[in-house]
Formats: structure tokens, C-alpha cells, sequence
């Protein structure tokens, strides 16, 4: 699936506001975000699979999340991400 694809899943099946930003400082990686904050969740940053390869992996020879892996993953960070806002608003206020 076409990372751009998956963004638009996740934003369908998860939350609106979250979108995928490619790492300027290393192209083999792209970062899971929610209203501009990383939540902690990397991605490849052309294609995700349904199944692990140990032939797609990133510059440190780790293997990519899969699709169903990375959108648990999200889920579950943005959900903690969005109960320690409700309980400390200025948590993340520069």
C-alpha cells in the first residue's frame, strides 16, 4: 500500500488530523503525527505492507511496521497522547 494511502486510512479509521511527514534528516523513515506533534510512531516512508519483510527494512536494518502492526501502534499512542492533554492541557505548550 502507498504510504499516502495509508495516511488516508488512518485519518478515515482513526483520527482526521493525523498525517505522515517523511524525515528530512534520513529519507529511509516518515513519522506519524497529530496536529503537527510526532506521536512516537514511524513508518516506511513510500510503502507499508500487510506482512513483515526482512527485505524492506530501514538504514539500521530494522523491518517496517505492517499496516495492521503501525495502525495499532498509532491508535493506541494517540489515545494515551490525547488523555495526558485532557488531564494537563499545557503539557506540550512550548
Amino acid at each position: 500500500m502507498k504510504i499516502k494511502d495509508f495516511e488516508e486510512a488512518i485519518q478515515k479509521e482513526i483520527d482526521k488530523d493525523l498525517k505522515i511527514v517523511t524525515n528530512p534528516n534520513a529519507k529511509d523513515i516518515a513519522g506519524v503525527y497529530w496536529k503537527d506533534m510526532f506521536i512516537g510512531v514511524s513508518v516506511p516512508p513510500e510503502e507499508i505492507e500487510e506482512e513483515i519483510s526482512m527485505a524492506r527494512t530501514d538504514a539500521t536494518g530494522t523491518p517496517y511496521k505492517t499496516i495492521g502492526f503501525a495502525k495499532e501502534v498509532i491508535a493506541g499512542k494517540l489515545k494515551k497522547l490525547q488523555k495526558e492533554l485532557k488531564e494537563d492541557p499545557e503539557l506540550f505548550v512550548d
